[in-house]
């Protein structure tokens, strides 16, 4: 050793080659111990709330609290069940159309789904329920989707609150059929 120079640590008794390996090890030694160690989990999703603020309306981050609330069963996101069917869903708010966003009723963070969710932003809903009896209605979709929906409102929106199904005028929790298209048109009251 040279007077007043330390020797890199490793190198001296592993040579380059040996100290790469020793790191590496190292590594995936703490990388193992992290995970295992510290029981990496999802945190514990926000509360359901209903929102009643104006449009857009993005889809619910902790979709599982939403899930819960609309009563569906949580199922992972790979379910299909035995009969699926898709629906198409249109929201004017003012005269103005509002986005369906992807992603309602799917909790990609904990990898599961409702029976009834989104994939894309075009109003296509998707409903994969465990028994070709089952019908979800509006309502259960618009709480997974974290508004507030009543006879009246649609969240902020409460003045001629209308429902068609293909054209045909049908009641505010109207179940959801395939290859339905429903028509969801309210005014704001200003």
């Amino acid at each position: 050793m040279t007077p007043g120079r330390w020797p890199r640590a490793g190198l001296t008794a592993l040579g380059p080659t040996g100290h790469r390996a020793a790191l590496a090890a190292a590594g995936l030694f703490l990388g193992g111990v992290l995970t295992v160690g510290c029981g990496v989990t999802p945190a514990q999703p926000a509360a359901a709330d209903l929102r009643t603020s104006e449009p857009p309306w993005d889809a619910p981050r902790d979709a599982v609290s939403y899930i819960d609330k609309a009563g569906f069963e949580r199922l992972p996101l790979d379910f299909s069940g035995p009969s699926p069917y898709t629906l198409k869903i249109s929201v004017t708010v003012d005269g103005k159309p509002v986005q369906v966003p992807a992603g309602i009723g799917v909790d990609r963070l904990r990898a599961e789904q409702a029976a009834v969710h989104t994939h894309t932003a075009d109003g296509v809903v998707w409903v994969e329920a465990k028994s070709a009896a089952d019908r979800p209605t509006l309502s259960q979709f618009f709480t997974l989707w974290g508004l507030r929906y009543t006879p009246t409102c649609l969240a902020n929106a409460c003045q001629n609150l209308t429902i068609t199904t293909n054209n045909t005028p049908t009641p505010w929790n109207t179940p959801l059929l395939p290859n339905a298209h429903l028509t969801i048109t309210v005014r704001n009251q200003r």
